[in-house]
């Protein structure tokens, strides 16, 4: 098309130079590949897949039963993440986030604790101020509403939130060790209230 227009602004002209017939590449936009959102983004999906799996302490898997870090475990690992074994190496994946619930992004990781102890829970938080998590006291896999008194309990003793990617690095175990995080210890049952 360019060639055919410039050949009538040159005969408009008076010129008696030919163009040649080139042709013309008109560039199509091609869209950008789409990545797939980020494992916090994605990962509430595919653990609302496991809802009702009953709680059993050390448990790993949908079909025996899930404690907390191995329901966490499991699922990111369903997202291509690896995780570590227990809440407490849990609560070093990742990014470190303000320990706030304000702070917190659905699909975010959040670890509990009593007053003066170690990690000893892990959640999912969910958004609009629930957590979804395998807990010992609500019998399984469940949704907690922290506006409960139930969910009390655990907004009063939050101590972590951790951003979990699929790009970050990986935990090494040096690290776990020189936190003092590389025993497996499996986690205590929640005391939550029941619901």
């Amino acid at each position: 098309m360019r060639a055919a227009v410039l050949a009538c602004a040159l005969a408009a002209a008076g010129c008696t130079t030919t163009v040649a017939r080139v042709p013309i590449r008109i560039p199509i936009p091609v869209p950008e590949p789409r990545r797939a959102p980020d494992p916090p983004a994605r990962v509430l999906r595919t653990a609302d897949d496991y809802l009702g799996v009953r709680y059993k302490w050390g448990g790993t898997s949908p079909s025996t039963g899930f404690d907390c870090s191995g329901y966490v475990q499991y699922v990111y690992g369903k997202e291509g993440v690896r995780l570590p074994r227990t809440s407490r190496q849990q609560a070093v994946a990742g990014t470190r986030r303000p320990t706030r619930w304000d702070a917190a992004s659905p699909g975010d990781l959040v670890m509990f604790a009593n007053p003066g102890e170690a990690v000893s829970h892990v959640a999912f938080y969910a958004g609009d101020g629930r957590i979804l998590h395998s807990s010992s006291s609500g019998g399984g896999v469940r949704y907690d509403d922290l506006g409960t008194q139930r969910g009390r309990w655990y907004r009063e003793r939050l101590v972590a939130v951790r951003r979990v990617s699929d790009r970050g690095p990986a935990i090494a175990r040096g690290l776990l060790e020189s936190l003092g995080l590389a025993e497996v210890r499996l986690d205590p049952p929640d005391r939550a209230p029941r619901p």
